[in-house]
């Protein structure tokens, strides 16, 4: 089951461009899973479980998450078509998306996002060495 649904565009785009962008076949799901991989790599490594963010539905879903994965889809599709055409306000939206995304990787923001818990993750390796005793005699 997908992220996101056809009304979740509605909030950005008139319903007019909807059904031009759904006309393109293909075009739309490529974009979704573009942007999808691209946010998946600014959220796996800082801990977040990525597999829990996107297989939530409905309610459950995070309002930042579905409106910055919008603004990459969109900016993605415009690309597409060209780049001199895009209107400012994609890539104004996209460009704050890549922000608010590289300061969660960064640490300096905390989305209320899962976390990957102990019991999902693989087995930590633990460094270190006994205590030295130094004795003379």
């Amino acid at each position: 089951m997908p992220f996101l649904t056809p009304a979740d565009y509605n909030v950005q785009i008139r319903t007019e461009v909807t059904a031009i962008i759904a006309a393109q076949t293909g075009a739309q799901a490529l974009a979704e899973q573009m942007a999808e991989a691209e946010m998946i790599s600014y959220l796996k490594p800082r801990g977040y479980n990525v597999a829990a963010i996107f297989a939530a539905t409905g309610v459950t879903r995070n309002p930042l998450i579905i409106m910055y994965l919008i603004d990459m889809i969109l900016y993605h599709l415009h690309a597409n078509v060209a780049t001199r055409a895009m209107p400012k306000v994609r890539e104004d939206r996209y460009n704050a998306a890549i922000a608010w995304l590289d300061k969660v990787s960064k640490g300096m923001l905390e989305p209320d996002l899962p976390i990957i818990s102990t019991e999902d993750s693989s087995p930590t390796l633990q460094v270190g060495s006994n205590t030295k005793y130094f004795k003379r005699w």
